[in-house]
């Protein structure tokens, strides 16, 4: 029994390393799938955050890349360029809707939206580029995403 508690206890001081102001986005690939959008994709491909909270990308390696979009960050914030990595985090200190694609799976829907507190900062601008750095069946998704993220907007 005492065996059993300590395992208990290690498993659970585990699960504390894991910071509660961390987000996880996964990179798909889902080879079973018949469906392009569902084959490639972002999992959760919609995240809401506060300012200076993380977001925790997995399973950037291969052909998997997770970049901003031109236009879809807020005034003043640095691209996001993350590749070849199992794990990038990336901490949001400014508001605004910052849209996320895969460099080579965004014509296939592979894209996300991070809301990082106020989503009205840049939410106009947001819409705007999508339409133009996005392909065509991205873009349906992201318009889809900023909708969603509209919502918060008192």
């Amino acid at each position: 029994m005492r065996c059993y508690m300590s395992l208990f206890l290690f498993l659970l001081s585990l699960s504390g390393n894991v910071n509660a102001d961390t987000k996880v986005i996964k990179q798909v690939f889902d080879i079973q799938s018949t469906d392009l959008g569902a084959m490639y994709q972002f999992i959760p491909d919609y995240v809401e955050i506060d300012v200076g909270e993380s977001v925790r990308f997995e399973g950037t390696v291969g052909s998997h890349t997770a970049h901003s979009i031109k236009g879809m960050l807020p005034e003043g914030v640095e691209p996001i360029t993350i590749a070849y990595s199992d794990v990038s985090k990336v901490t949001f200190d400014k508001p605004g809707v910052y849209g996320i694609k895969c460099k080579v799976h965004h014509r296939y829907g592979m894209v996300a939206l991070i809301v990082v507190g106020d989503p009205s900062v840049n939410i106009e601008q947001a819409r705007a580029a999508a339409k133009k750095r996005v392909s065509r069946r991205g873009q349906e998704k992201m318009q889809r995403l900023l909708d969603k993220a509209e919502l918060k907007i008192e």
